[in-house]
Parts: C-alpha cells; sequence; structure tokens
C-alpha cells in the first residue's frame, strides 16, 4: 500500500494526535524503518517508479510527473504515469515467472504498456472531462417518455446537458422533470430512455459508453430547489475513464462490482465555491473506499501472490492547504486551524484505510506500508520560464506563446524541480541550436539561474507570529518554535531579504546529474530551495 505524500515526520505528528490510531498500533506490531533516502526527484512518478523497479531515474526514464521526450515539440510534454518503465518492475517480473500480481490505481502501473502489465490491473485512463456548474434549463417534452412514465394528467420537461468531452462532443445527459407539486428528476444518456430517478440530498452515480475504455462515468448533484425550476442547476463531477485488464471476464466482473474508476478528488470545484467542503470530502472518501473495496475484491477472488495500490488523498490536501510557515501568505492562527482540519481530515482517510486493511489481514499475509515522499510549505513560486526570457533563451509571439522558431531553450517544470532542454538542431522536433553550440547555451542557462537573487517580503518574525499557533497545533502552552530562521522581518517592512531559491542547478559537467540522466532528462536540472514552487507557465517569477 502506497499512501502518496505520508511524511514520516507527518505520520508521527498525526498518531501523537490520536488522528492515526490504526497506524500507530500497526507500528508497534510491525518492524518498520527510520533510516531511509528517497530517490532525486521524490515526486509521484520518478519515487513509484523506484519502488516498482528498485531502480534511479536515470534507469526507469521517469524523471518527473511530467518531463520533455526528445524528437517532440516544445511544450509537448508527456505524463510520468503513462510512460513505460526502462526496467521491468516487480509485479510484471514475478508474473514472468509464474505467479500471479495484481494493481489497483498504482502509479506507473497502466496496462496498455504491455512490458509491464501485471495479471490484473485497474488503472485510470485520466480525465474525460472537468467537472462544471450546469444551469437547468428546462422545455416543455411531449414525446413517448412522458406518456410512458407519467400519467396523462402530469406534464414533463426537459434540460440537456453537453458534456465537454474531447473527442466526443456530442456526449449528452437528458433531465427529466415532472410538473407537479411534488416534481421528480429523472436522467439519461438516451433521448428515447426516461433512464434513473435522480436522488434529490445525495450524489447519483452517471455511466458512459466511450470507446477505448473499459468503464466511464460521473457524479452529479442537484443544487437549488426541485420544486422551482428557476435556478436550479447540477453539479458534473469529473468525467473518468477506467482500464481494467485481466484474464477472462475479469474486465467485465469489476466493472459489474464497482462501475467505473472514480475521480480521486473534486478539488477544482472545491476551490471555485462550486461545491462545500462536506461533499468535496465525500468524494474524496468515495475514491479512498473504491480502491479499497476493488484491492480487497481482487485479493480475495484472484488471490494474488503480490498485489500494489495507493491512495493520493494525503498528498492532495498537503499540495493545496498545508500552512505552518509564518512565510506563507494567508497566514494567521484563524486560517491554519481552517487548514488544519483539511489535512487532519486526509490522515484520517488513510488511517480508516490501513484499519479496514489490517482487519482483512490474513496469518500468511505480508503488508507493507510505504511512502514516496513528504511535504513541506511552500511561501513562493518561481517560473523556470520567465528567467529564461530574461536571459534571451525564450521568446514568445504576439500572443504569448512560444515561438520554437527562435526560441533556444524551455523548461518543463513539476514540483520543486524543473528539467530544461536545449532545443538542440537534429534532436528537437523544431531545434535551432547547432550542436556546436550546445556546450555554450547550456552554460547560459546555468548562469541564468546561478545566485540568482530573490528579494521577497515575505517574512514575518516567527516569535510574533509562528509560536501561537505552534503552541495549538502542538497543543502545549510554551513551545520553542523550531523552524527554519527567518529574517528578523515584519510583512510590513520596507526592507527586503536576498534568497536565492535555486538550490541546484546540474548539467552533464556535474557528477550528480549521471543519477538522473536520461533520454527523458534536461540538459540542464533545476532544484528549488526549501520553501519554493516551480510552475512553467507561471505569468511572474515570483
Amino acid at each position: 500500500m502506497s499512501f502518496d505524500g505520508l511524511g514520516y515526520m507527518d505520520a508521527q505528528h498525526y498518531m501523537n494526535k490520536g488522528i492515526m490510531p490504526n497506524l500507530q498500533e500497526f507500528q508497534q506490531e510491525a518492524a518498520y524503518a527510520t533510516d531511509f533516502v528517497t530517490v532525486m526527484p521524490s515526486l509521484t512518478a520518478p519515487s513509484h517508479a523506484a519502488m516498482a523497479t528498485g531502480a534511479r531515474p536515470a534507469a526507469t526514464g521517469i524523471v518527473s510527473n511530467e518531463f520533455h521526450s526528445q524528437g517532440k515539440k516544445l511544450k509537448d510534454d508527456q505524463s510520468g504515469f503513462s510512460q513505460t518503465l526502462g526496467v521491468t518492475p516487480i509485479w510484471k517480473e514475478a508474473k514472468n515467472q509464474g505467479k500471479v500480481t495484481a494493481t489497483v490505481a498504482f502509479p506507473d502501473s497502466n496496462p496498455n504498456n504491455s512490458s509491464s502489465s501485471a495479471t490484473y490491473a485497474v488503472y485510470s485512463g485520466g480525465t474525460l472531462a472537468e467537472s462544471a456548474l450546469h444551469d437547468l434549463k428546462f422545455s416543455s417534452v411531449k414525446d413517448e417518455r412522458a406518456r410512458h412514465l407519467f400519467s396523462k394528467s402530469i406534464e414533463a420537461e426537459e434540460a440537456v446537458v453537453t458534456l465537454d468531452i474531447k473527442d466526443y462532443p456530442t456526449q449528452q445527459l437528458f433531465v427529466l422533470r415532472t410538473v407537479e407539486k411534488q416534481p421528480k428528476l429523472y436522467i439519461s444518456t438516451d433521448p428515447n430512455n426516461v433512464g434513473e430517478e435522480i436522488s434529490v440530498d445525495d450524489w447519483n452515480a452517471v455511466v458512459l459508453d466511450i470507446p477505448y475504455f473499459d468503464s466511464s462515468g460521473l457524479y452529479i448533484k442537484l443544487k437549488g430547489d426541485i420544486s422551482k425550476k428557476e435556478g436550479l442547476q447540477m453539479f458534473q463531477g469529473t468525467v473518468m475513464g477506467g482500464i481494467y485488464r485481466g484474464r477472462d471476464d475479469f474486465s467485465k466482473k469489476i466493472e459489474s462490482e464497482f462501475g467505473f474508476y472514480p475521480a480521486a478528488d473534486e478539488l477544482k470545484a472545491f476551490s471555485s465555491g462550486t461545491i462545500t467542503r462536506e461533499e468535496y470530502e465525500q468524494a474524496g472518501e468515495r475514491f479512498t473506499d473504491w480502491v479499497t473495496d476493488v484491492s480487497l475484491y481482487i485479493k480475495y477472488t484472484y488471490r494474488p501472490d503480490l498485489l500494489f495500490y495507493y491512495y493520493p488523498t494525503v498528498d492532495t490536501e498537503l499540495h493545496e492547504f498545508l500552512l505552518r510557515e509564518p512565510a506563507q501568505p494567508g497566514y494567521d492562527l484563524a486560517a491554519v486551524q481552517e487548514k488544519e482540519k483539511y489535512v487532519s481530515w486526509a490522515f484520517g482517510q488513510v488511517d480508516k484505510v490501513i484499519g479496514s486493511i489490517k482487519r482483512n489481514q490474513k496469518s500468511d499475509d505480508h503488508l507493507l506500508l510505504i511512502s514516496d515522499h513528504g511535504l513541506e510549505p511552500i511561501h513562493t513560486r518561481l517560473s523556470p520560464n520567465v528567467e529564461l526570457e530574461k536571459a534571451g533563451l525564450l521568446v514568445k509571439d504576439k500572443e504569448g506563446k512560444i515561438d520554437s522558431s527562435k526560441t533556444k531553450a524551455y523548461a518543463e517544470a513539476s514540483g520543486t524541480l524543473a528539467h530544461i532542454y536545449v532545443n538542440l538542431k537534429g534532436r528537437e522536433k523544431q531545434g535551432i541550436v547547432e550542436p556546436s553550440e550546445f556546450d555554450q547555451v547550456t552554460q547560459e542557462i546555468v548562469s541564468a539561474f546561478t545566485n540568482r537573487p530573490v528579494f521577497s517580503p515575505l517574512y514575518r518574525d516567527p516569535r510574533k507570529a509562528a509560536n501561537p499557533v505552534f503552541k495549538w497545533l502542538n497543543g502545549k502552552k510554551d513551545t520553542v518554535y523550531k523552524g527554519k530562521a527567518y529574517p528578523n522581518l515584519t510583512m510590513f517592512s520596507s526592507d527586503q531579504e536576498e534568497v536565492t531559491p535555486y538550490e541546484v542547478i546540474w548539467s552533464d559537467k556535474d557528477d550528480e546529474y549521471a543519477s538522473i540522466s536520461n533520454g527523458n532528462s534536461g540538459d540542464v536540472f533545476l532544484s528549488a530551495a526549501p520553501g519554493f514552487l516551480m510552475g512553467k507557465d507561471a505569468n511572474i517569477s515570483l
């Protein structure tokens, strides 16, 4: 079992707070490691590739969550979750040696890559359409559906919702509403069928039939008073595709028992205020329970010798809501308390899973709990491409898009790191840098980020700002602040502190570069200092 983002220190913290009793009990009964080092870079895709193979990114080829592949257009990035591993994963090697293996939602286990597929595999087919809030516009309907379902004295009206699914723009949902004192609503993907009655106060599953996927679907929820058609809205959750592969009728059985592969979260909708925190947590719990149920079903039905499965909940919450350092924007006691509730919920979800799995253990089971990395608070966003543009190495056209015919270098950033690719002639699809100029351009890239100061006023004296929060987090009356030593400045100080945000700058001239060097690696590798996050498309450097 892999729990994305479940760092050792955070796990200890939430066990001490009583939020993770199942993990604490498991730790007391089991063997556990404390002296360990993750791979570089420690992002989700590279880390899970290393877990699956025992090899570093230089061998697996998974050098980031997103990266550029040679011969592709600039900005035509590749996902580290869908690429073929350069080293055979253990579930494939065991399968080759006659063992039965299975993977559920585990990164880098895409069964479409036959060279790395387990005996049985359940994997996300990706997001087919983002979530959306639709205004339901009803119009009278008098066809066979109305006559079939309703009495002659009751009229019906219909609203049509078009799903924004790439390559399938005609996919629609048809919502029927009875015109009576206590209206009922029905939903269908077929304009000739009434469909299923909509539960007014709950989530409703809608199954789709999208080619090339073993399952597809979404969840919907009504918003507003159904007795009044004016102002009635429908929240359409993220549309997902699923890939179910295995022997015999495995795919049909998984679809029959568990339906479509659900969205891991509805973060975008919650962040925009479209759904409530309660609804957001319901969506997250639905995915967590689904992965657990599918995994246990496979365990008992197909009896695999090896089973890998994965939960992203903690990683999602920490990325979005980790607020612990005084340098972070929006830092105050009320905000910290609110965000801490969000994060605590995620750790509670993990603990619930551990309890469920532990209760289903057999005497001959060997259960290994692992994680890829922890997370730290972020206060500043960087954009390497802005720095490349300032250095004259990246050029944009009048519409603000990268002009490949004039650009010498481009950064593909993910999390706290970035790979920078030289637009080399003969290697890249629209390369302009001559091979004889490669070393010079590489040095220009390194120079653009070496000793690059950033002036940031986002610092406060921790003795004034942090201490009350850390007292609350730890439940102690007197707490000595042990975080990083921030400058003795306030948010309103006229002084500015100079910091260097790029902690690691490697090229093939550096010995350390060999640990990540691969055909997918950039010609220059950047890693941010603590507290900094990189974004490839940020409009400004800070």
